[in-house]
């Protein structure tokens, strides 16, 4: 199955020279986004979860109701 290539245009280049300034440079960046791209972030993270570990589609991850009451009109 061939899955198109993600866009990642906007990913930045860096060079750390130890793991701490790597993880000190991702937490400041995790800080200076919004709540928005922290909320699609994370959003992003589950769906390919569900999709690649669970192999379950991503359809799934809607909300679903279920009738709790039928009434005759």
């Amino acid at each position: 199955m061939n899955q198109p290539l993600k866009d990642r245009s906007h990913w930045k280049l860096r060079k750390f020279n130890s793991h701490e300034e790597l993880r000190c440079q991702q937490v400041k960046d995790w800080q200076a986004s919004s709540g928005a791209a922290r909320r699609q972030a994370a959003w992003e993270l589950v769906v390919q979860y569900w999709v690649d570990m669970k192999g379950k589609s991503p359809d799934e991850l809607r909300l679903q109701r279920s009738v709790t009451k039928l009434t005759r009109l």
